[in-house]
């Protein structure tokens, strides 16, 4: 049985995405984790692996189709099947030769039902795999297929019946392009359509027309906006459109709650200000407070297991063993977020170097497809930008998000009643109610503050 490869979940807000070209033919042999494809979603251009050894055997989605995430786009018989196949097939010939010198007539026509059968059952099974999700189907659900969710979201948003739209995807699938175009074309006509607004009230109407005109408007949704002489409609790209979807769905999934403390970075500061270019001249990558701050984070998890969790749909709670941290990156085309698997299991300067290396990916766009799963908690640093006090939304499906911001100088009162110039950052904890209470993100909070408080003039990152 071939194993289906299927597009990736290239980040929790990605819905679905594209085959830009494929790197492998039918019938090549690749290995596991060979690029197989390169896909392109909302926020990323990434190689796709072959999640096994074998033979491509078949190519279900063409190059430049858009398809949901999860579609299987390729089938690929593994290695110990091609071997297995291989070898029944040489000892059927084997047989078959044998035979042949006993009854050559007979052996010619159940040679050519063996190669009919082959054939077919070869049919069957790549039809069977590719047809899977359609089994069981209702004829509504084989209809909503042929519109991408992305497309669909935005029609629903914007008010749209699908029914006076022209797919240009493949079998006449409804795409977003198609809604943004529609959007597009209905601005234009709305623009050169204006009807004097006196002369539509002098109208005189009957009530039941007009009451009959608000139902089809409430029904059709919002009028596009139009804009006026001074202002510019700007529709949205793919990225902005995605990031705008999970956010939206991220305040309206989690009840949010947000507490903040305030951490003295002095001891930290004052060590980076000494080493850091040292540091970056010897290792060949820079060091920054982002590390330190993500190696606290792992301690404060370790303490509060519950901050590294999600709530399910079933309303349960599932507790994630492993600490992969997601780290929000600013780029170009908008806010990507890496993840750093196992990040407790680096020191402080193995932190400082992954965090490089996808943070380059990131602003490349060269990430792989690795890089976007798997997160269980994000740590944002748009302190970066000189912001003293952020409040994040949490990237579902996590428990929670922090933010740091920046580090700047300020007058403290000391334990001994001094005043003294600290270096002094706030850190900003939004968690989901659901899963944690006050209580329990205070203490996640002061296990972080801690950590980064406990390093005295020398600190080993190493």
């Amino acid at each position: 049985m071939p194993t289906p490869v299927k597009f990736p979940r290239l980040g929790e807000s990605v819905a679905e995405g594209t085959v830009a070209a494929w790197l492998k033919r039918e019938g090549d042999y690749v290995e596991k984790d060979e690029a197989l494809a390169e896909v392109v979603t909302d926020k990323v251009n990434a190689e796709l692996p072959s999640p096994v050894a074998g033979r491509l055997v078949k190519i279900l989605v063409p190059a430049d189709q858009t398809v949901p995430v999860g579609t299987a786009i390729a089938l690929i018989e593994e290695e110990g099947a091609v071997a297995e196949v291989a070898e029944e097939a040489s000892a059927s010939q084997s047989s078959r030769a044998a035979a042949a010198l006993a009854t050559p007539a007979v052996e010619q026509v159940t040679s050519a039902a063996a190669v009919q059968r082959g054939t077919s059952a070869l049919s069957v099974e790549a039809e069977a795999v590719t047809a899977e999700p359609h089994d069981g189907q209702q004829p509504g659900e084989r209809e909503r297929q042929r519109i991408s969710p992305l497309a669909r979201r935005l029609a629903r948003e914007h008010g749209i019946d699908l029914n006076e739209i022209k797919g240009t995807g493949i079998g006449g699938r409804v795409r977003k392009e198609d809604i943004l175009a529609y959007l597009d074309q209905r601005q234009r006509s709305a623009q050169t359509a204006q009807v004097p607004a006196a002369a539509v009230a002098a109208q005189p109407r009957p009530s039941s027309v007009t009451v009959a005109s608000s139902a089809a408007v409430a029904a059709r949704g919002p009028e596009p906006v139009a804009a006026g002489p001074d202002e510019e409609v700007i529709v949205p790209d793919r990225m902005r459109l995605a990031i705008a979807e999970h956010m939206v769905r991220s305040k309206r999934t989690a009840p949010h709650a947000t507490t903040v403390v305030e951490v003295d970075m002095t001891a930290i500061a004052r060590w980076l200000e000494r080493n850091k270019e040292e540091f970056k001249r010897r290792e060949g990558y820079s060091i920054s407070y982002v590390p330190f701050v993500m190696k606290a984070v792992c301690e404060g998890i370790r303490k509060v297991p519950l901050i590294n969790s999600s709530w399910t749909e079933d309303n349960r709670i599932i507790v994630k063993k492993r600490i992969h941290l997601g780290v929000a990156v600013a780029t170009d085309s908008g806010l990507v977020v890496p993840t750093i698997h196992d990040a407790d299991q680096y020191t402080i300067a193995g932190l400082a170097r992954r965090l490089n290396e996808v943070a380059q990916r990131a602003r490349s766009n060269r990430l792989t497809v690795q890089d976007l799963q798997g997160s269980t908690f994000v740590v944002n640093n748009p302190g970066t930008f000189g912001t003293i006090l952020s409040v994040p939304i949490i990237n579902q499906p996590h428990a929670a998000i922090l933010s740091m911001d920046a580090v700047v100088k300020r007058p403290v009162v000391t334990e001994e009643d001094a005043i003294a110039i600290r270096y002094m950052m706030y850190l900003c904890l939004s968690f989901d109610h659901r899963i944690l209470d006050g209580a329990g993100a205070a203490t996640f909070l002061q296990a972080v503050r801690a950590k980064l408080q406990s390093y005295g003039s020398e600190i080993d990152v190493y």
